[in-house]
């Protein structure tokens, strides 16, 4: 299970990705043992944001990210010698398309017209489409919504994991439930623009909903998946 999850993930990332990642289970436990013992998707680059708060981190591994452009010393925002999300996302424009996996430490990105979007299991960096000035990483919300079926997560060969044997607290269990993470977060995200988008986001979110749906638990299991239960069946009515 956690194999197969780790090249979901991988799978669904563009071409040399910059990956910025958080929590051991998916950096080093997943996608980097894949990487690495398997040689898959070795063009994706996958950081670790609590990594790349260690002081030997960007000094030491800094060879493993050929053209990527760490902005300072350590990613800790709060320090003279440090960087911030906004400096790494600024430093690497147009060179990569930027994805994070559970979030950033920080959120001054925001602060510079940055806004993250759903993208397979990550979200992406980008800014809002401005006809006048066209550059890279501008996303149009409606395209966003149009093209759904292409990045949301298909429904995982594990979608029927035993909650018995492996319930919350396992390895087997998180990947499930980052499946529903990231499903779920597609549904909001195309639900907050059916106002705007009517056209494109009706249909994204019928879509995300029907999988949604179908891949849920039948039953109450008492665990963290109730919630997502709960907030489709809503959705529904």
């Amino acid at each position: 299970v956690v194999s197969q999850f780790a090249v979901q993930i991988l799978d669904l990332l563009p071409k040399s990705a910059l990956f910025l990642t958080m929590t051991d289970l998916v950096t080093n436990s997943q996608l980097r043992y894949t990487q690495v013992c398997h040689h898959y998707r070795q063009d994706v680059y996958v950081a670790d944001q609590n990594l790349m708060s260690a002081e030997w981190f960007v000094d030491g591994q800094m060879r493993n990210f050929p053209g990527v452009a760490f902005p300072a010393h350590i990613y800790w925002p709060s320090r003279p010698d440090g960087f911030n999300m906004r400096m790494m996302v600024d430093n690497n424009f147009g060179k990569f398309r930027v994805m994070t996996f559970a979030g950033t430490k920080d959120k001054s990105f925001e602060d510079a017209g940055w806004k993250q979007i759903p993208y397979g299991y990550a979200e992406e960096f980008v800014r809002p489409m401005d006809l006048n000035n066209l550059g890279p990483w501008q996303c149009n919300d409606s395209m966003w919504a149009e093209t759904v079926p292409m990045h949301l997560p298909p429904t995982p060969p594990y979608v029927n994991l035993s909650l018995t044997k492996y319930p919350e607290g396992t390895w087997e269990y998180k990947a499930l439930d980052e499946y529903f993470i990231a499903v779920n977060r597609y549904g909001i995200y195309a639900f907050n623009l059916q106002n705007e988008y009517p056209r494109t986001a009706l249909p994204a979110c019928i879509y995300v909903f029907t999988q949604a749906t179908r891949d849920l638990p039948k039953e109450k299991c008492d665990c963290s998946l109730d919630h997502y239960t709960i907030l489709f069946k809503n959705l529904g009515h």
